[in-house]
């Protein structure tokens, strides 16, 4: 019954805060995770097709949900982690998503964070967020742009706007 579509759990079941969907199969939220029921009961790797063609070998979902899913567990065995962060790590896995992919985050650029799984950059943002908690934008905007390694150049001390350059930059002219 846990794999049921929605239509055929007893109508008590279908409130919203009892239910949540997982890749087309809905679960009642009380249920225990279970890493295996995140790909089907019966999957196997086609090693044949694979090995026939390992260069045109397309992976299905059940593929890439199965390798999430083992993925998930080793990583869960070796990182330690909250209870909250489990459940938007675990979440996160349920989307399609391998644990060491991350969403990007909220206060770093895009790039910056490519090295980094889910879990790393979620505790950076968070890290960010109670920083810069009641700050101004402008002193967030400084915040992290020093947390970045950008820097606002000061105008020149004679006013003309000029500034010399600096030694690297004479070394270097036309590097960018």
């Amino acid at each position: 019954m846990l794999n049921a579509p929605a239509s055929e759990f007893p109508h008590h079941l279908k409130t919203k805060s009892l239910l949540f969907q997982r890749g087309g199969i809905t679960i009642p939220k009380r249920k225990k995770f279970n890493i295996h029921d995140l790909y089907p009961k019966d999957y196997c790797f086609d090693y044949e097709a694979f090995e026939a063609d390992p260069e045109g070998y397309v992976f299905t979902q059940d593929d890439i949900a199965y390798s999430n899913a083992m993925e998930l567990e080793r990583y869960e065995r070796e990182v330690p982690m909250s209870y909250y962060e489990k459940t938007l790590l675990r979440k996160w896995v349920m989307s399609g998503h391998s644990p060491y992919q991350n969403p990007g985050s909220r206060y770093l650029c895009p790039g910056s964070h490519d090295g980094y799984d889910f879990i790393k950059l979620y505790r950076i943002d968070k890290e960010i967020q109670r920083d810069m908690k009641g700050m101004s934008k402008k002193e967030q905007k400084a915040y992290l742009m020093e947390y970045m390694g950008w820097r606002d150049d000061e105008p020149s001390e004679d006013g003309t706007g000029f500034m010399e350059p600096s030694e690297w930059d004479q070394d270097h002219p036309f590097d960018l």
